[in-house]
């Protein structure tokens, strides 16, 4: 399976390697790893750092379905809660909604809100109305 470069990677490898990975880097897999163009173990295909920095690319569309995900599950947007005291980064609503209709790319039985291995592999047609959904631009 493909994987792409969907935000510039400079973090460390499962090897211990510093990485420097451009946007745009098209990287294969070696069992259930990612490798780096050299042939090098990077990391686990379901790994934080593969969600963080990259996306599969198996159908050509690994850099809208980054967009998509780093959008949703990394941005930096701060809302407040109903009561107007914490900050979080889904409003109380928001949080509702996806634990009704988008529960499918949730890990369940947790505090906060945390995107599960198949919400990284969706489809962005999947994705693209979750976004619109939390009013997130892409």
């Amino acid at each position: 399976m493909e994987y792409i470069v969907h935000h510039r990677c400079r973090e460390t490898s499962a090897t211990g390697e510093r990485l420097n990975l451009p946007y745009g880097t098209r990287l294969e897999t070696i069992g259930d790893f990612i490798a780096t163009p050299e042939g090098k173990a990077l990391c686990f295909t379901t790994s934080e750092l593969a969600h963080r920095y990259l996306a599969r690319n198996d159908d050509g569309q690994g850099l809208e379905r980054g967009k998509l995900t780093w959008a949703i599950a990394y941005s930096q947007r701060e809302r407040r809660s109903d009561d107007g005291h914490r900050r979080q980064r889904f409003t109380d609503a928001e949080i509702d909604m996806l634990e009704r209709y988008w529960s499918r790319y949730l890990v369940p039985d947790i505090e906060t809100i945390l995107f599960n291995h198949a919400f990284f592999q969706a489809e962005p047609e999947e994705l693209a109305p979750l976004a619109a959904a939390l009013k997130i631009k892409v």
